[in-house]
């Protein structure tokens, strides 16, 4: 049971969290209002009173952005290959996370210039984001994970326990991609995944 102090930190936290939410509420309706009042100057074309309303929308779109941050895009090769190494980073869990950042650490450091060290916390691949993130890329990160995982991060990496793709998995079933898709389509409509039986849980 959660002690005293905690819950009145996680009350706070609820307080804080509504009071957001209020302002956001009302950032909604100052901006409606404001915008209507800018367009309307606009159109009777009072340009002065426009560029004071323009001002205020800026204000109130710089406000929520302060409570709305713009969420970072994940690269699609990244999400793809996070999808089909899931059974690693769950069996794996924050080891398996910090063993991927610290080998994305490494590929994208700067070549050490001194032939003398070997040293990987001191030099890298020299890689950039664009290098990394695409086939040839993750599979460096693949080799690095297999052959430098246990000694290095206290992980066991195996590439043959990856998610198939779908292609690969039409190749070895002996069927072209289309008919493998309708094939996987049907029998998600039947619910015959084994995902889909128990609510998920298997």
């Amino acid at each position: 049971m959660a002690t005293y102090q905690e819950q009145i930190a996680q009350w706070r936290a609820q307080r804080a969290q509504q009071q957001i939410n209020d302002r956001l509420e009302q950032i909604r309706s100052e901006y409606r209002e404001v915008q209507r009042e800018r367009d309307q100057a606009i159109a009777e074309n009072d340009l002065e009173t426009a560029a004071f309303r323009d001002d205020d929308c800026k204000q109130l779109e710089d406000e929520w952005r302060q409570y709305n941050p713009p969420q970072p895009q994940v690269h699609p090769q990244w999400s793809e290959w996070m999808r089909r190494n899931a059974s690693f980073i769950e069996r794996e869990g924050q080891r398996g996370v910090k063993a991927v950042t610290e080998a994305l650490g490494y590929m994208q450091r700067p070549r050490n210039p001194n032939p003398n060290s070997n040293d990987p916390r001191y030099n890298g691949m020299g890689m950039t984001p664009q290098q990394v993130f695409t086939k040839q890329g993750l599979d460096k990160l693949e080799d690095l994970l297999e052959l430098h995982g246990s000694q290095f991060y206290g992980v066991r990496y195996d590439k043959n326990e990856k998610v198939l793709t779908p292609n690969a998995a039409a190749k070895m079933s002996g069927l072209t991609a289309d008919q493998y898709n309708r094939a996987s389509q049907e029998i998600g409509a039947q619910e015959r995944f084994s995902w889909q039986k128990n609510g998920g849980k298997n």
